[in-house]
């Protein structure tokens, strides 16, 4: 194992146990990537002009509009561009690597679980629940790809992982965060139909692998139903016991929709007074601190809505492109990936932290503490499966 593979095993491990301390590693990795690029004069990757795009126009606008927080654009944009180190990808090195993450999810285990049981928060080593959904979301995929590996293999240590990824599951559900959720479900149901279609699932498998996930997540809501306010007055609309209001489906959204008015106006705002530099670049990150709140919390720094809109007031319509292009690429490369071998399925975890959060970003924003290296793994994923 080289340096550098050294390196991302302790930036993998830093972003469980503390934020501070994996901003220290990307930060090295930032000028790791500097020092390549100035040698090589080049960069690679499918998502490198979407990020370079994102990063740049973060910066820019926020030093114009939002100069309290140049500091956080910098996190929030530059910190991406941790995507164009260079790691090598070869089989062991990715096997480890995702062995790695399923032993990590193990070793929280305990931790929420007390957390759970003393305070109803599944909270791992620092984070919100939303962050241990996220977590166990792509633990969960990740171990049913060992798994299907294992499978495949005739080995019976398919049943361990098989086991863990249903127990990673139910902790997703417990955190009753509907993002991360959504996107563990939109996430299996590609991994369903990549393995379907490069052969390594037949037809009765792929139909009742669908079929299991369908029950996990039926089960799941009704759960939530139970034991989560929203789910109950979503239920309470369909079932014609509540009326469909403004105020019944703000509490559905968890105020989204007053937000997302919000942000409808200062984009009406902005065409009216012809602020096109804004429209184009935006009003800076988090900057919500002075611009207008009617409908939304008024100490919160980001429009937390439809992510359109978050990413149009924070970046502008160039930001908005290059999310939408990092949208489109990165699915695009998941569901055309070609499997050669069953250690490639393996592989396809690599993919597994990002996709989890761009379709759980749809309803927040783009942006996330450790987006950097949830890049970074899709990076080396494209990396495996070119070569």
């Amino acid at each position: 194992m080289d340096l550098k593979q050294t390196y991302l095993f302790l930036l993998v491990l830093s972003a469980f146990i503390s934020i501070s301390v994996f901003e220290i590693f990307v930060a090295v990795g930032l000028l790791w990537a500097f020092y390549e690029f100035l040698k090589s004069r080049r960069t690679e990757g499918i998502l490198k002009f979407p990020v370079l795009a994102f990063g740049g126009v973060s910066v820019l606008s926020t030093v114009l509009y939002a100069p309290k927080m140049t500091s956080k654009s910098i996190e929030e944009g530059i910190f991406q561009f941790l995507y164009f180190i260079k790691v090598k990808a070869d089989r062991d090195f990715v096997f480890r690597l995702i062995i790695f993450f399923i032993i990590i999810g193990i070793l929280l285990l305990p931790m929420v679980f007390y957390k759970y049981y003393r305070f109803s928060q599944p909270i791992p080593v620092w984070g919100s629940t939303f962050e241990t959904g996220q977590f166990y979301g792509m633990f969960a995929v990740m171990s049913a790809f060992l798994s299907f590996y294992f499978y495949l293999k005739k080995d019976k240590k398919f049943i361990l992982f098989a086991v863990l990824s249903l127990l990673f599951f139910i902790i997703l559900v417990l955190t009753h965060r509907r993002s991360p959720l959504l996107g563990f479900i939109i996430a299996s149901y590609l991994s369903f139909v990549v393995l379907y279609t490069n052969g390594y699932m037949k037809k009765l498998l792929f139909w009742g692998a669908n079929i299991f996930l369908s029950v996990l997540i039926v089960g799941g809501y009704f759960y939530l139903s139970k034991t989560d306010v929203r789910f109950q007055v979503l239920n309470n609309i369909v079932l014609g016991e509540k009326e469909l209001n403004f105020d019944t489906l703000n509490r559905i959204s968890s105020a989204r929709i007053g937000i997302g008015i919000d942000a409808v106006n200062i984009i009406k705002n902005d065409i009216k007074k012809g602020n096109w530099l804004n429209l184009l670049i935006g009003h800076g990150v988090r900057s919500g601190y002075y611009l207008p709140h009617e409908y939304s919390p008024k100490n919160w720094h980001k429009y937390e809505s439809i992510f359109i809109l978050s990413e149009f007031i924070e970046k502008g319509i160039i930001g908005l492109i290059a999310v939408l292009g990092i949208f489109f690429l990165a699915f695009k490369r998941f569901v055309t990936v070609k499997i050669k071998e069953p250690s490639d399925i393996v592989a396809l975890g690599l993919f597994v932290p990002l996709l989890i959060h761009l379709i759980g970003s749809v309803f927040t924003f783009f942006w996330d503490a450790l987006l950097p290296m949830y890049l970074l793994l899709f990076k080396i994923g494209e990396i495996y499966f070119r070569k």
